[in-house]
């Protein structure tokens, strides 16, 4: 009885500890200004709310229609973007605040 019950335990922390795992690895969602976009190298620079630049990876496909001013969301997995969504009819200026804009949000999401 006694193996059986340290078997169970140790398959159990084993579970736990490859969920904890997963948890970590899960996705990160920013909001930002693009400052930055070349869809020939796949790459997006980003300026937060809070004025820090970051530059990350994204397929064409997430980049196409993308402009520098565009405020957006993006969901990203370490450096690389999954899912980049303009925010609708807005844009933001210099000053961090923002403008209206009249084109329409989009999303986009690799598969």
């Amino acid at each position: 009885m006694f193996r059986t019950m340290r078997g169970t335990l140790v398959v159990a922390l084993a579970v736990l500890f490859v969920a904890s795992a997963v948890a970590l690895a899960a996705d990160e969602t920013v909001l930002g200004t693009v400052q930055k976009v070349d869809v020939q190298k796949g790459r997006l620079m980003l300026q937060s709310p809070e004025g820090q630049t970051m530059e990350l990876q994204a397929p064409a496909a997430l980049l196409a229609g993308l402009e520098t001013g565009d405020a957006v969301e993006v969901k990203m997995s370490g450096q690389k973007a999954t899912m980049i969504h303009r925010l609708e009819g807005a844009q933001q200026t210099d000053t961090g605040s923002t403008k209206q804009k009249q084109r329409p949000g989009s999303m986009r999401q690799t598969e």
